[in-house]
């Protein structure tokens, strides 16, 4: 019954449309969204920059009414990534229970995980004056995430705040609003984040800063909210530490090079080399096979090009929770290499 909702669930957030966005050190001191996905075609990866000086771009939410529905609504998360379903299968969420409010905005900091690869994080927004989400579109919010050493992780603010810190573990992140209703003035804001590199660092004492609120009616009219909510993230408990299982290469003359294959709870983090210089194509359909049979394909990458040689960063949904002994990489068009777990 429960697979059933999912896949009925699924086929309604699947209206909304995913847009591929270049892999950046940084976000270029604007919004960007990535996804850089694509089943029905040889992806040609198209970049594009969402810059939009008061606002940000998110994956399209659902607004939901029908009771039955919002019972049954995955409470944390519903990226159709199954890395991540197997994290938090797993129980590698964190809870958290923030709360402040400010300028009639009750912002709740619910949940969290992060690895080395993804961070994720799950918000409910309760509007004091539920009028103000009337003809809405959208929600968003300006934040950073802030480490108990004082450094910024992530900031997703607009062109016209300066950054704090520089961006660079992140590659990209997704939004979504899976409960958007106007009538109670609640909202429920997730965020994926993720790390091509698989380079976030441990989170300890980490604090969330909300520094406004945006409420989209359409393309040009948005009520920008500014207030101060500071929400303090749960350190990780023991028994939700990161598990990261190895993998090294079978054969170590393999065309590809597989430097590092590191499978932590949300991800399997992938570099690699190719001799030669090759373009974004030729990654497009880059992906893991397990034991099983099971495909598991990359939402996007990091491209470097050194000494003749194309370097790849990327993180493959498939969870340390994977019981397989045995990983295969397939670049269509170039070759495979066999992965074996160490």
């Amino acid at each position: 019954m429960k697979n059933k909702f999912e896949k009925e669930f699924n086929q309604m957030m699947n209206e909304k449309k995913e847009i591929p966005v270049k892999v950046r050190q940084s976000l270029d001191h604007s919004y960007d969204i990535i996804r850089a996905k694509s089943k029905k075609k040889k992806a040609n990866f198209i970049w594009k920059r969402v810059a939009t000086a008061a606002c940000a771009l998110i994956v399209t939410g659902v607004v939901l009414t029908n009771d039955q529905v919002l019972a049954g609504v995955n409470e944390f998360f519903n990226f159709g990534d199954k890395g991540i379903e197997q994290a938090v299968d797993n129980g590698f969420t964190q809870e958290n229970n923030s709360v402040v409010t400010d300028q009639g905005i009750m912002i709740t900091l619910d949940k969290h995980f992060s690895d080395a690869n993804k961070l994720g994080l799950s918000f409910q927004l309760v509007f004091e004056d539920s009028s103000i989400l009337k003809n809405a579109k959208e929600v968003s919010m300006d934040y950073r995430l802030k480490n108990g050493n004082g450094e910024y992780i992530v900031e997703f603010v607009p062109d016209t705040k300066l950054l704090k810190g520089d961006n660079s573990y992140i590659s990209g992140s997704e939004h979504q609003t899976p409960i958007f209703d106007v009538k109670t003035g609640r909202i429920y804001f997730d965020v994926l984040i993720n790390s091509n590199k698989g380079i976030i660092p441990n989170l300890k004492d980490a604090v969330l800063e909300v520094e406004s609120v945006n409420v989209f009616y359409g393309t040009e009219e948005v009520n920008k909210i500014d207030g101060d909510w500071i929400l303090p993230l749960a350190n990780k408990d023991k028994e939700k530490s990161d598990s990261t299982v190895q993998y090294v290469m079978q054969d170590p003359t393999s065309i590809i090079q597989v430097s590092k294959a590191n499978a932590n709870p949300t991800s399997l983090n992938l570099t690699f080399s190719l001799d030669g210089t090759f373009d974004e194509n030729t990654f497009a359909d880059m992906k893991i096979i397990d034991e099983e049979g099971n495909e598991y394909l990359a939402n996007g990458f990091n491209k470097t090009i050194e000494n003749n040689k194309t370097n790849i960063s990327t993180n493959f949904p498939i969870s340390s929770y994977n019981i397989s002994n045995k990983l295969k990489l397939t670049l269509e068009g170039i070759g495979e290499v066999e992965l074996l777990k160490k």
